[in-house]
């Protein structure tokens, strides 16, 4: 795996020489840009560059952010590190992944699967478009001792009327299982355009994301790893992972996912420069295809159920769909959110889409009728909702409905009260009601999903405490059986959140916690989960450099998590085996020079010390006592 190490070094180095003469300005030559973060503490170290999010079909007046340079959150580069995400895992970063704190937003149109990548899999929603003057260059490295090698490169211009920025992250492990390796790559590239009279505009967007996983199907025997005893120093296999024995020896899962959206817009004036609003049109191509194979079968494993070959399988699908949106707006797509006492924004158009499937296959279009507004009255109330409804195939008669509001207590303080609800009537993934595989195979027509969500928060300064009700009515799910199932009672989650970004001049605190219920099994949650991270921080050697020290603290109670499913790409009901009621403890030291980071991080440090009970994934034990380090290197022109 060295020579990939090699290649992503090489990229990022390319393309940091891309971004032309680099002047990386220090504190001490421009003087310190003071920025109130979100906890109302001072922070100096932000750069002159801001981002907000892609605008999408059902786009929003665009909020841009500036880029913090901070090392608050250097040690957790790897998205399911940050404190804020919550998810079960296969063990080590850049595999299959699931929430721990339920929540369920199925997006308007087709779908033929989820996949379970969220956090490292991109989509449009993802995607950050940059306001800059010239260009903002970033690159992430890290290095896992002995196995793990994670990258991530970002650059964004400004080229007179062109803003463009190419982001590129990615990984590689070689896994401390049997056969659990893994090569991930994304690529991003976003294009915004604008005429100087901003009559006539457009927004391209790119997404390349690509997968290769050793699929070993987990331990064999988990309570062998599970139930040793950490005072017994006779056994020879405490550290020696590659003698546990696991249910896949030779599969492997290739995905590939392509992604193109092209966003173009008018804005109506009369001669006058009197607006009469903005038609646009957005064009949609998704490409996703997905093989798994597997040789020397492992009856136990696939339940001795083979519908083509005993000997092999290769489940091979590949999916694409095309999609055109008409809509009308009185705003436009790259306007700023206004902060105007009184404003009635309303958009609505029609999309259509035409999907493809080679396995089963599918070949069908749908048309989906949506509206959308926003109002805000008195400069405090903010009232906001949007419908969608789909004719003709697959999704025919899926509707989709949500409103809410939103109160300014006191705008100084940041402090917000707020209340949404939500109701969509839509049928499954494709994938759960027809699928034909080597072990795998079922042709059901379900009843449409019925959710109901309603929650209500309280914000300010960036503390916020949430209340969320769902009612799942059909909810279709993967049982114990790798089998769809359909519920034929209404499941309610009930779920209380809060999230606390503690900030002193030298200490920072954040915290996101969630207590949760589910009164049917087809949905299971575990009662508690959270992560803590503090961490202190300070200038030394004249104010010459930056010092952070911190630790991370993560647990949730014990419940029945989801299984996985290799062969499906798919999370599994069961109740056989329970996970959590384990500490994870991670620790970092890190520095700063100028505009460049530096850390170490210790990772699971109470590993074997007390237990081996660090499985978040039934079969798939998390990383033991494991350690990295990395450099981060912002800077611009």
């Amino acid at each position: 795996m060295r020579y990939k190490s090699a290649i992503y070094i090489t990229i990022t180095l390319i393309l940091s020489l891309f971004s032309g003469k680099v002047q990386a300005q220090t504190e001490e030559s421009t003087g310190e840009r003071r920025h109130i973060d979100s906890a109302m503490a001072i922070s100096p170290d932000y750069l002159p560059t801001s981002t907000a999010p892609m605008p999408t079909i059902n786009f929003k007046p665009l909020i841009y952010k500036p880029i913090d340079t901070s090392i608050v959150h250097i040690s957790g580069y790897d998205p399911l590190l940050r404190t804020e995400n919550l998810y079960q895992s296969l063990g080590i970063i850049g595999q299959a992944h699931k929430n721990m704190v339920f929540d369920i937003d199925h997006p308007m149109g087709f779908t033929w699967t989820t996949l379970p990548y969220p956090l490292y899999f991109k989509k449009m929603s993802d995607l950050k478009i940059y306001n800059l003057e010239t260009s903002y260059t970033n690159i992430d490295f890290t290095y896992g001792i002995l196995n793990e090698y994670s990258f991530r490169a970002t650059h964004a211009q400004r080229i007179r009327q062109v803003n463009f920025s190419v982001d590129l992250d990615g990984a590689s492990n070689k896994g401390y299982f049997i056969h659990q390796e893994i090569n991930r790559l994304s690529l991003s590239a976003v294009a915004r355009y604008e005429t100087p009279k901003k009559i006539y505009g457009f927004v391209f967007a790119y997404i390349l994301n690509h997968g290769k996983f050793a699929e070993n199907g987990g331990l064999e025997n988990g309570p062998e790893f599970t139930d040793r005893n950490p005072r017994d120093t006779t056994q020879t296999i405490t550290y020696d992972l590659s003698s546990f024995a696991v249910m896949l020896s030779n599969a492997k899962t290739l995905i590939n996912n392509h992604t193109v959206q092209l966003l173009n817009y008018v804005n109506i004036k009369d001669k006058q420069g009197r607006y009469f609003g903005t038609f646009s049109h957005t064009f949609d191509f998704n490409f996703i295809s997905s093989q798994f194979t597997d040789f020397d079968l492992n009856d136990l494993y696939y339940r001795n159920r083979y519908y083509v070959n005993t000997d092999t399988t290769n489940d091979s699908i590949q999916f694409y769909s095309l999609a055109n949106t008409l809509q009308w707006s009185n705003y436009s797509p790259v306007d700023t959110v206004s902060g105007q006492p009184y404003f009635f924004r309303i958009a609505g158009g029609v999309r259509q889409e035409y999907a493809h499937l080679s396995i089963p296959r599918y070949s069908d279009n749908s048309l989906t009728l949506f509206a959308r507004t926003s109002i805000r009255l008195f400069k405090v109330w903010e009232i906001y909702g949007n419908v969608s409804y789909s004719l003709f195939g697959y999704t025919q008669n899926d509707a989709m409905a949500r409103a809410g509001f939103r109160f300014t207590i006191n705008q100084k303080h940041r402090n917000y009260l707020g209340f949404e609800a939500s109701f969509s009537r839509y049928a499954p993934d494709y994938l759960l009601s027809h699928y034909c595989g080597n072990n795998n195979l079922w042709d059901t027509l379900w009843r449409k999903q019925n959710v109901f969500k309603a929650g209500a928060y309280w914000t300010i300064y960036g503390y916020t405490v949430g209340l969320n009700f769902y009612n799942l009515g059909g909810y279709v799910f993967l049982n114990n059986e790798y089998e769809p199932m359909q519920t034929e009672k209404a499941t309610q989650v009930v779920q209380l959140r809060l999230s606390a970004p503690v900030r002193t001049k030298h200490f920072a605190l954040d915290a996101d916690l969630a207590l949760q219920h589910s009164t049917q099994k087809a949905v299971t949650v575990p009662l508690f989960a959270g992560k803590v991270s503090a961490l202190y921080r300070a200038l030394i050697f004249k104010k010459r450099l930056r010092f952070q020290v911190g630790v991370d603290l993560c647990y949730n109670t014990q419940y029945y998590a989801d299984g996985y499913n290799p062969i499906l790409h798919q999370f599994y009901a069961q109740q056989i085996v329970r996970t959590g009621n384990y500490l994870y403890v991670n620790a970092h030291l890190a520095i700063r020079v100028k505009r460049t980071s530096f850390f170490v991080r210790g990772g699971n440090l109470l590993a074997g010390l007390f237990s081996f009970r660090y499985i978040t994934t039934p079969g798939y034990p998390m990383q033991g006592r494991n350690f990295e380090v990395g450099v981060n290197w912002k800077f611009y022109d």
